[in-house]
């Protein structure tokens, strides 16, 4: 049920900000907001909470992000607190995100190493990946000291292992199938 009132929510302001020619500024606005609500989890305790007043949530909220975002952003949080949504902020980031990335034809990639990535690598992977995928590549590069070698692309709900570790398992896998 959250996940459809996110999608909702997210929805709405994502046309809002197409409409009003705003939707940089509200992709901005809304991971700012998220931004300080994830560093600050005595903030998320408050506003979340039920007992807290409408009233009060709000000028919590106007005096953290009163001057940080637009006010277009402060009226969405207004909302929020108005129709007891506030607890769906994080979700709607990340509905908002899904929207905003299908309409700039961008996708997240993740790519999992075993040591950092120089700039060079990650250009050139970026660069294979627009080409195979027909869209805009996010690439981050993620450090997981267990890959031995190679690389584990998260991309959208897919995984695609091309690990050291992986190839072994699948070595392994097919001599114990024969």
């Amino acid at each position: 049920m959250a996940d459809l009132v996110s999608k909702r929510y997210a929805l709405a302001l994502f046309e809002a900000g197409m409409e009003l020619d705003k939707i940089n500024v509200f992709k901005d606005d809304l991971l700012k907001v998220v931004d300080v609500l994830e560093m600050e989890e005595g903030l998320q305790k408050v506003l979340f909470h039920p007992k807290v007043k409408k009233d009060e949530k709000k000028e919590l909220v106007d005096s953290i992000f009163g001057k940080l975002v637009c006010d277009e952003m402060l009226n969405f949080l207004y909302t929020l607190i108005d129709k007891r949504r506030e607890k769906l902020t994080l979700q709607i980031k990340k509905e908002f995100e899904k929207l905003y990335n299908e309409h700039e034809n961008t996708i997240d990639v993740v790519a999992i190493t075993s040591v950092e990535m120089d700039h060079q690598l990650k250009e050139k992977l970026k660069l294979s990946l627009q080409n195979r995928l027909n869209k805009k590549v996010n690439l981050e590069n993620v450090v997981d000291k267990d890959i031995v070698g190679g690389v584990l692309l998260k991309i959208e709900n897919k995984i695609i292992d091309g690990t050291i570790k992986g190839q072994l398992k699948e070595i392994e896998r097919v001599i114990k199938g024969a």
